[in-house]
């Protein structure tokens, strides 16, 4: 049998964080949706980055630029909805 670890709070909050920008984005507020989604991808990202016990960097910079360049064109949308 395989024992899966509970997500920890931090994450749950990251999760309902993603979910939230995802619902905003998916009706209208794009840039609310994406700056909340970049927020809570990118602490979700660290958490289990932190978690894990084998530590790749690319594992953890890929998803942060994910996010951050999320959260740059989410902030430079000209007339974002």
């Amino acid at each position: 049998m395989s024992t899966a670890t509970q997500p920890s709070k931090a994450e749950r909050l990251s999760i309902i964080l993603i979910l939230i920008g995802i619902t905003l984005a998916a009706f209208g507020t794009v840039r609310s949706g994406a700056i909340v989604l970049a927020v809570g991808g990118g602490a979700f990202s660290y958490l289990k980055y932190t978690r894990v016990g084998t530590k790749r960097r690319i594992e953890l910079f890929l998803p942060l630029a994910t996010a951050c360049a999320l959260l740059v064109v989410a902030i430079t949308l000209p007339h974002a909805r």
